[in-house]
């Protein structure tokens, strides 16, 4: 199974379920609210990971492109979670205790890590319940994405095309190796972009805020 797609979203950013004192509805899935502090908390860390910041997006098609692409991610979150309810899949203490320590990791000393809790809205019990709903949701994500390896003439038809980009130094066992981890992520990628597209369609999706 995959790394889940979702865990590398919240080292260091941390973005809350529900903080209190939230003012205005961005989007409403299945009829559980998505507001606009939560969006505008998401999108500042979805910029984060790119590596931009607000004030340096010029163009306002770029800056409403990139807004709607942070609230479909919460929009998907949303739906997963929901999915993972329905489905009664569950998540052990032991691996939400796993999933803390990597988190904790990321940072320098627990001080730190609980300063930045803190600044998100959480405390550690909440966080635990967050970091739960996050594992949830992959493994969802994970169980609904239909992949299917691909076959030995698939990654030496790759390999061949491909050929010409690979290090020539290289091992060819090596590079068919390398090359099938590329096609089955492409695989994997694709899955769970489908799963997602078929909540999207089951789903009851109301976009709120113009964007």
């Amino acid at each position: 199974m995959q790394g889940n797609p979702w865990l590398g979203l919240v080292i260091g950013l941390l973005t809350p379920l529900v903080l209190a004192g939230e003012v205005g509805v961005a989007a409403r899935v299945n009829g559980t609210d998505i507001s606009n502090f939560r969006l505008e908390r998401h999108f500042a860390d979805y910029l984060k990971i790119q590596g931009r910041q607000v004030g340096a997006i010029r163009s306002p098609v770029a800056y409403k492109r990139l807004k709607r692409e942070a609230l479909q991610q919460l929009i998907d979150k949303e739906l997963l979670w929901q999915e993972a309810g329905r489905l009664g899949v569950s998540v052990t203490d032991e691996e939400v205790a796993a999933a803390l320590s990597e988190m904790q990791a990321a940072f320098a000393d627990s001080q730190g890590f609980a300063r930045a809790l803190d600044e998100a809205g959480f405390d550690e019990a909440s966080y635990r319940d967050y970091l739960r709903h996050e594992l949830a949701a992959g493994r969802v994500l994970d169980a609904l994405a239909e992949v299917t390896p691909p076959s030995e003439e698939d990654v030496r038809s790759a390999f061949e095309s491909l050929k010409p980009q690979l290090d020539p130094a290289m091992d060819e066992a090596r590079a068919l190796g390398l090359v099938r981890q590329y096609l089955n992520g492409q695989r994997v990628a694709q899955g769970r972009e489908a799963a997602l597209e078929k909540l999207r369609e089951k789903g009851r999706v109301e976009v709120l805020v113009q964007l």
